[in-house]
């Protein structure tokens, strides 16, 4: 992978912090918005226990994660850079939650005063399969060691 690929990469995961979920429901998949931070390799979502892919997400927690660059105008948005990810979502273990949550708050800082709802878990999702579309005639899966160095302390 080039360097090229790397910054293309990390530059959709600066300029996009909303994930687009597809949950199992009890009807079939279900999609839904969720801002999302990154820990080192580690993607996490602060979600409501209210929120049905929360709910989803609890029976069945292999989930798909989407992250598309914010379409502009006179951009083809078939030419949109974008990652669709698969994996599996648990909680953030209590001796890392403080750590996590710092790391959500400071990429996402409006989200600190949802730390004090009840309903709020933070979670943290393993990608077990990553593709990239970087454009027209730009697409590959990305080795999950590749993912760890794209998201490392430089993102």
């Amino acid at each position: 992978m080039t360097n090229d690929y790397k910054q293309e990469v990390q530059t959709l995961l600066v300029r996009s912090k909303i994930g687009f979920l597809a949950t199992q429901g009890e009807w079939g998949v279900e999609t839904s918005m969720a801002p999302f931070a990154l820990d080192h390799g580690m993607i996490l979502l602060h979600l409501s226990t209210l929120a049905k892919h929360t709910a989803n997400i609890e029976n069945n927690p292999r989930i798909g994660l989407m992250v598309c660059t914010p379409e502009t105008e006179g951009a083809s948005p078939l030419a949109l850079p974008r990652l669709s990810l698969q994996g599996e979502v648990s909680l953030v273990p209590e001796d890392r939650y403080p750590a996590a949550q710092a790391v959500y708050i400071q990429q996402i800082p409006d989200a600190e005063m949802l730390f004090s709802f009840a309903d709020f878990r933070l979670f943290q999702f393993s990608a077990s399969r990553i593709h990239w579309v970087g454009g027209f005639g730009k697409a590959r899966n990305v080795p999950l060691d590749q993912w760890q160095k794209f998201t490392g302390d430089e993102v």
